[in-house]
């Protein structure tokens, strides 16, 4: 479907506004139309209770003619009279409840909400958990209708025996405990009926959401930051991916092999794959506690934050070795086992960082630990962030802006959320945007900090992850050092040797094995030369 045309640099008016999706609605195809209603209903039931309260509170409406009358009525509501707390609650088992209206793509984007505490209050984060695995589940006998289409034969021939009853209910499917005829104990995730066709009609959707966005709407001046329709189109990769489950066991196998050399704190469930298609998935049962489960960590006497830091040092190796990470690392799809190690499930959902990727955050890091400006001006350009036609000038003042704020302050006091909003809000102004290839990546790190602050407010990814992101770096950058040096002097190839990056290889060698960290600058303290233009403190 084509998206509406309107390439006007200028931001929206409401006519524009209504205009556009008056465009937007004449191309979808009825069902689509249909689908888009029934999500504007479930938004205005949504926000009229915020509507009601704010009318309550606002003394100026008995200014009015109308409005004695409308105060009386507004106050005699359940939304004006509840207090605070009592009413973001109730408005939280709300938006829960519309998102499992809403279905599959929706129960989706509220998993990831319930660990984005940067975006979202507590309350309404602690709400969504529940669609991590404990949405409701479909018809047992769709499902085992489902498994014999699949896999040619009724589950109770498969099996010595099924439970009727889901263990667990998500976005997707649901999970279904079992036992081979061995007696090995597994789980079967079986897929929803007619997902496709629902994913695809809100794909439809979401992409004129994008087309819009990308406008930049006056009522929405936060929203630039990001590439949105590039974000759309590999949300909705990622989900076509893991709505295929053979896909999944190949993400799987490669993630075993990547892991390989971690056997002693990492475990992955067998996959089994005769009783396995594409609509349905048997792999081994691991019983465990969620990360995210404080209590019951410190009941089978494993502390909580070690794990958390097991978890950190995971997504280090994913995103800085392998370029091959899982996107989905809510706490429904991780297990503290029994015997303390970590175990990861659900492997449709995966990103991938290409190698220049990966030495593009390389370079950075090392410009960040040396305060280079305009050194993390090329990266942002190379990496795609930062788009050709800014300012130097301009840019290297909001940049001094930024560090700024962060004068004086520790990594220990550092949120990589906190960051994250903070650039993205003070180069509003500027061709600056998150890629759609590097959405994923941010929204992992976003999702760990929020699942290390639901243990500890005080977590701070950035204290977590430095050392072990050093240690990953070094052996990323030696491993790229050698193979230039190599293909130079022995293959005979035509490389470029990066004798800068040599250096920097050997500098970050010494800072991690043998020089400590440099104390935080004085909060009164004037900058040192030449770091005026510098980034905020290195992570």
């Amino acid at each position: 479907m084509s998206q509406p045309t309107d390439t006007s640099p200028e931001r929206e008016s409401l006519w524009s506004t209504v205009r556009f999706f008056w465009a937007a609605l004449r191309q979808l195809d009825w069902r689509a139309r249909r689908r888009l209603l029934r999500i504007l209903r479930l938004g205005l039931w949504l926000l009229l209770p915020y509507v009601i309260r704010s009318l309550a509170a606002d003394g100026g409406a008995s200014a009015v003619w109308w409005g004695r009358g409308l105060r009386r009525l507004l106050h005699r509501s359940t939304s004006a009279q509840a207090t605070e707390a009592a009413f973001h609650a109730s408005q939280a088992e709300r938006l829960c409840a519309a998102f499992i209206v809403l279905g599959p793509t929706f129960i989706k984007i509220g998993q990831m909400l319930s660990t984005r505490t940067d975006l979202l209050p507590l309350t309404y984060a602690q709400a969504l958990t529940v669609l991590q695995d404990e949405v409701p589940p479909f018809p047992t006998e769709i499902a085992w209708q489902r498994i014999t289409e699949e896999l040619g034969q009724p589950p109770q021939a498969l099996f010595r025996r099924i439970e009727p009853r889901p263990l667990a209910a998500a976005s997707l499917g649901q999970v279904h405990r079992a036992q081979l005829p061995d007696g090995t104990e597994v789980v079967v995730k079986i897929q929803r009926p007619n997902l496709a066709d629902i994913v695809r009609l809100d794909f439809q959707i979401l992409r004129v959401v994008a087309a819009y966005l990308e406008r930049r709407p006056t009522w929405l001046a936060g929203v630039k930051g990001a590439d949105w329709s590039g974000i759309v189109a590999e949300f909705e990769t990622m989900l076509g991916e893991e709505m295929d489950y053979e896909r999944e066991m190949e993400n799987a196998a490669q993630f075993r092999r990547n892991f390989a050399n971690w056997q002693q704190e990492v475990y992955l469930p067998r996959i089994y794959p005769e009783l396995s298609s594409r609509h349905v998935i048997t792999m081994e049962y691991i019983a465990g506690v969620k990360p995210t489960d404080a209590e019951r960590l410190r009941a089978a006497g494993f502390d909580p934050m070690q794990k958390m830091t097991l978890l950190v040092r995971t997504y280090l190796k994913q995103l800085l070795e392998d370029g091959f990470f899982h996107a989905d690392p809510h706490p429904g799809n991780l297990r503290i086992m029994a015997d303390g190690r970590l175990a990861f499930f659900d492997f449709g959902m995966v990103g991938r960082i290409t190698d220049e990727m990966r030495m593009g955050l390389l370079d950075a890091f090392f410009h960040i630990t040396d305060r280079d400006l305009m050194g993390l001006v090329g990266d942002a350009i190379a990496l795609g962030f930062l788009q050709p036609g800014y300012d130097p000038v301009a840019f290297q003042e909001a940049a001094r802006g930024i560090l700024a704020q962060y004068k004086g302050k520790k990594l220990s006091q550092l949120t990589f959320s906190e960051l994250n909003a903070t650039v993205s809000s003070t180069l509003y102004a500027y061709p600056f945007r998150i890629p759609g290839s590097f959405t994923f990546v941010v929204r992992a790190l976003m999702t760990l900090e929020g699942m290390g602050q639901s243990l500890d407010p005080n977590f701070r990814l950035f204290e977590v992850a430095r050392p072990h992101a050093k240690e990953f770096l070094l052996k990323r950058a030696t491993a790229h050092v050698r193979d230039q040096v190599l293909g130079k002097l022995l293959r005979g190839e035509e490389v470029r040797i990066g004798w800068e990056k040599i250096w920097n290889v050997a500098r970050l060698a010494y800072r991690t094995y043998f020089k400590p960290p440099p104390p935080a600058l004085p909060s009164g303290a004037p900058l040192p030369p030449g770091s005026e233009t510098s980034p905020p403190p290195p992570a």
